[in-house]
Order: C-alpha cells, then structure tokens, then sequence
C-alpha cells in the first residue's frame, strides 16, 4: 500500500546540455500528470505521462523542468553581424546628439557584454533522453517516498479499524438485550395508561415479535465484520488500493446507519455515534491511499 503524497528529483549533464527536475504527488481520484515544456519540446510530454502511468495510478503529478544548455556552451557570443549593427546603431543615436565614438577594444567588448547572441538549439535526441533519464530517477524517489508513507498510513488504518470491529463487538453484546427492554418499556407504558394487560396477550406477544424482527442486526453485524476483514487484506497488498478502500467503507457506512435506525438502546446509539466519528477520520486517512 502506497501514500500518494511524494516528491522527488534529479540533476543531469551530457553532452553539453543540463535538466534540472522535480516531480511531486498529491491525492486525486484519478490519475493527472501536469507539466511545462518549450514549445519545441511538447511533443516529449506525452512519453513523460506514460512513464508516471507506468509507476502509479492515482494522484496530481506536478512536474518542474529546467532544460538548458551546460557550461560554457550557455555562454554564446555575438555574431560579427550583431556587433556591426549595434555599432551602426550607436553611431547615429551618437550624430543625433552631435557626439563622436571611437571604436576601440574595450567599446567592442562593453557591445559584445550587451548583446545576446544566438544560443544554439539543443539536439531533440539529447532532450528526449535526459528528460526520460530525469524522470525515471525522480520517479523512483518519488514512488520510495510514497511507500514509506504507505507502511505510516498502514499502522495508523489497521489501529483504526481495529478499534471500530472492536466497538462493533459490544454493540453485538447488547444487541440481544434489546428485544427485552423493548418488552419492558412496552409492558411500563401499557401500566402507566391503566391498561391491565397480561404478558402472554397475543397482541403483547405480535408487537414484541415484530419489533424483535425490526431490531434485529444481526446479518448487519455479520456484514461488518466481513468489511473490517476484507479492509485488513486489502491493506496488507503492494498493488493500488485506495478506491476498494472508499468503497469498503461507504458499505460500512450504510450498515451503521441501519443499525443505529434499527436501535432504540441509548447505549446502542453512543456507540453508533462513536463509531460514525471514528468512521469519519478513517475516511480522510483512506483518501491519501494510492
């Protein structure tokens, strides 16, 4: 089981060119890979998608991507073109202003500080390798992180869940008694009304059967139980598990409500109450499961 919380990054230089990246995850229902490229170099986009698609299944990917060229080969001087153009230039903003200029080394030099010259392209082969060399380690950090943070996630839900089959099993011990205080609280209210009424009268009798029918939990029970072993399975697997997770414990979910809409037992309903709460901070752990 992974986190989809994760970051990682890489450095490269070859053949004269340098990638700087950094990739980081966070939780999304479905899988979307977002990043930046030149213009030229788009097209690359797709194959970085594919090697996150490749690695995981669910989460925001934000990719970072500095590509330059390395060293000395950023530093491109200016053209002989360029420096007799700015030289054309200065002299007629110079006659403008009725000033001469002397053209010496240092003019030279301050003009060739001044202006960009044209860098070269980078080779699209170069790129396309760095880029997918840059990807694939940042990815495996990346997907190293979201395991560690995975194994964290496992101990805090396994805690978690335990503690909710283990308030299922009280309100299984209780759930026995109900039928029995239901009868006394009917026998107390039919006395309270004056109404003498013999405890083996048939109509005493239907209306315990049916409420013992309608308060019965059992099957839920028995379903929850079954949830809470499928949930500690699931989260013992390697492979992506976060959706059967949601989906366990919306079924979980609709089995307390049924028992607690089923219960007339104050203590019954405290301990609904508690595990609906205990059931809601299982929720948003679940929801930073890969």
């Amino acid at each position: 089981m992974k986190s989809m919380t994760g970051f990682g990054r890489c450095e490269l230089a070859e053949e004269g060119v340098a990638i700087s990246l950094q990739v980081s995850s966070v939780n999304r229902k479905n899988l979307e890979v977002i990043c930046s490229l030149p213009k030229d170099l788009q097209r690359l986009e797709r194959p970085l998608q594919d090697q996150v698609r490749a690695v995981a299944s669910r989460g925001r990917f934000q990719f970072s991507i500095d590509l330059r060229l390395d060293g000395a080969a950023n530093a491109a001087l200016p053209s002989d073109q360029q420096i007799d153009d700015a030289l054309v230039r200065l002299r007629s903003v110079a006659r403008r202003h009725g000033a001469e200029i002397v053209v010496d080394g240092p003019l030279l030099v301050q003009l060739a500080g001044l202006i960009e010259g044209d860098l070269p392209e980078i080779p699209d082969e170069v790129a396309e390798r760095l880029l997918a060399k840059a990807c694939e380690t940042a990815l495996q950090e990346l997907v190293a992180m979201r395991a560690r943070e995975g194994a964290v996630l496992k101990i805090d839900l396994s805690a978690r869940i335990e503690n909710l089959n283990t308030l299922v099993g009280k309100i299984e011990q209780l759930a026995p008694s109900m039928v029995g205080k239901h009868r006394e609280n009917l026998l107390a209210r039919l006395e309270q009304a004056g109404l003498e009424l013999d405890t083996s009268d048939e109509r005493v009798l239907r209306e315990i059967a049916l409420y013992a029918d309608r308060c019965d939990i059992s099957e839920e029970i028995t379903r929850l139980q079954s949830h809470f072993e499928q949930f500690g399975q699931l989260i013992e697997k390697d492979e992506a598990v976060g959706r059967p997770l949601e989906f366990l414990l919306q079924e979980v979910g609709r089995e307390i409500n049924t028992c607690g809409s089923k219960s007339s037992s104050i203590e019954v309903s405290r301990l609904v109450m508690e595990i609906k709460n205990e059931l809601e901070r299982l929720r948003e752990q679940v929801a930073n499961v890969e």
